[in-house]
């Protein structure tokens, strides 16, 4: 009877693309700097519905990739987010998301960020991944090249797992770790336990999509929300900006019934950026018997002045008596930020100098380095 039911046709991307076009934040902000997760949200809407329209039938967020904050979006900004289907599996699609903003000076869309959004498909009645989706036919240059650099993606994230787990077991020593020219310029050090920054969320109706689960999109925002509320507490300032979060994937389903707490803590920190490590428990008894790991997601936050200058961090991470598990996770960031560093290099090596996006790039900085 499977059999008879199976789908054997094939879309094309162009069946299911689609784009979503709001204003979005608070009119008493209009002109201020909006948390990145706003946007992060909006675009896992919009990989729901390409999705959706690719399957005709339920969808779930199962990842996002590296994400980039390119030019920052404002209160009150008209913000246009394009999905466009790149690749599908057995149940599982991988959505091609960018953001863009309008610029009302010139009445044209730029850049904001962009992404990779993977969803799986499941079934209406046992909530499995559904395999019985359509294929994807793929026939434009554009698709068959974004196919590629989705597989590129996946062997760069594979090639990092494979690094963090060959570290895993080492024994770690802070001199060996420690950043050191990023450290001594510092008025003041705090340990990464006093970094620490917990928060318990009540899932509510209002944050489930039509699988009953909680939409990916609201835990990014929560999560983003507590990464630069964490950054701002150890900086002592307010001014401050999301510009990549890496690679989540959520591996718990959380229902209305769940508590979904977060610990956060600063793990690195360079001249003007700092990275902050989110961890996500699910609490499904609701009294911290029974916790488990949902995910992790991984913040760079960007230290500004009040007029958008960037500002030097003037508190550092003091390592001397730090565990093991601190001593792996500040190296791991620290691995992470020259990691992906390499990576955007490489990556803008084969594009051309004097493309809009790399012009975007100096909205923050000049160069990666100075960071």
């Amino acid at each position: 009877m499977g059999d008879v039911a199976q789908v054997v046709m094939e879309k094309s991307p162009d069946e299911s693309c689609t784009y979503l076009s709001e204003i979005i934040g608070d009119e008493s902000a209009s002109g201020k700097m909006m948390p990145t997760g706003a946007v992060l949200d909006l675009m896992d809407l919009a990989a729901g519905r390409v999705a959706f329209n690719h399957v005709k039938g339920m969808v779930a967020t199962v990842s996002f990739d590296h994400v980039e904050l390119i030019m920052p979006v404002c209160h009150m900004d008209l913000v246009r987010v394009e999905g466009r289907l790149v690749s599908v599996g057995s149940s599982s699609l991988v959505v091609r998301v960018i953001a863009y903003k309008e610029d009302r000076h010139t009445r044209t869309f730029v850049k904001s960020t962009a992404s990779y959004i993977t969803m799986v498909a499941l079934h209406k009645e046992t909530l499995r991944p559904n395999k019985n989706i359509p294929k994807l036919k793929l026939e434009k240059e554009e698709d068959l090249q974004e196919e590629m650099k989705v597989k590129a993606r996946k062997m760069l994230f594979t090639k990092w797992i494979e690094m963090q787990q060959q570290d895993a077991e080492s024994i770690l020593n802070a001199n060996d770790v420690l950043d050191q020219s990023f450290h001594d310029n510092k008025r003041e050090h705090l340990s990464i336990a006093q970094t620490q920054v917990e928060v318990r969320k009540q899932c509510l109706p209002r944050h489930l999509n039509p699988n009953q689960t909680l939409f990916g999109g609201d835990i990014l925002i929560w999560m983003e929300q507590v990464a630069t509320y964490t950054a701002k507490r150890f900086t002592g300032n307010e001014h401050m900006i999301t510009l990549t979060m890496d690679r989540v994937s959520f591996t718990q389903p959380i229902t209305m019934r769940d508590v979904l707490e977060m610990k956060a803590y600063v793990v690195y920190v360079r001249n003007y950026l700092l990275q902050v490590q989110v961890t996500a428990f699910v609490d499904k008894v609701g009294n911290r018997s029974d916790l488990k790991l949902s995910h992790t997601g991984f913040f760079e936050i960007l230290n500004l002045d009040s007029l958008g200058f960037k500002r030097p961090i003037m508190t550092g991470i003091n390592l001397n008596s730090a565990t093991q598990e601190e001593l792996h996770m500040y190296n791991n960031a620290k691995k992470r930020f020259y990691f992906q560093n390499d990576a955007k290099k490489l990556a803008q090596s084969k594009t051309q100098q004097n493309s809009s996006e790399t012009k975007n790039r100096s909205f923050f900085f000049k160069k990666d380095d100075e960071l």
